[in-house]
């Protein structure tokens, strides 16, 4: 008698149970939804919203929308950088060299004016913003060559 392992394609694992799973390619497809609903709200700064009560006042956070909107791009890269084809690769390096270039160039800015800190300040969270939906893009035109858009059909016994 032989022992075989047999190691299951994890692109397409639903899970031990047989019930509910979802496939790597289900996971990026919800995850480039989340993207593009956070990408699809007017940006706005984080704030304090002060909630008022019958004899008190409370402050619930307000998230910064650009942010949540960058951190939902950046976990797709982080998703899909096991992925990259050398188009991607090319891409993403030219990408994070404008942006490391860019956040030098902010330094120097704020180490020089310090009177023009807000303005310089909005600039990089607008340049930042405008830099996380060239990746996005970059991300889909992956995942199209990926083929992670074609439809999947199931036949299950229910």
């Amino acid at each position: 008698m032989t022992d075989e392992i047999q190691f299951s394609n994890m692109d397409s694992w639903r899970g031990s149970s047989g019930k509910f799973g979802l496939t790597f390619k289900q996971i990026v497809l919800m995850h480039i939804n989340r993207c593009v609903q956070n990408g699809s709200v007017e940006f706005r700064g984080g704030y304090n919203k002060p909630i008022q009560h019958s004899n008190f006042t409370s402050f619930e956070y307000a998230a910064d929308t650009r942010d949540v909107y960058n951190n939902s791009v950046r976990l797709l890269r982080a998703l899909l950088l096991g992925y990259y084809d050398s188009k991607m690769e090319k891409a993403d390096k030219e990408l994070q060299k404008d942006f490391d270039e860019s956040d030098k160039e902010l330094q120097e800015q704020l180490k020089q004016n310090q009177d023009m800190r807000n303005k310089v300040i909005r600039e990089w969270q607008s340049y930042k913003v405008d830099w996380h939906i060239q990746l996005f893009e970059q991300l889909i035109m992956l995942s199209k060559r990926l083929n992670f858009f074609e439809e999947e059909t199931s036949e299950e016994v229910m």
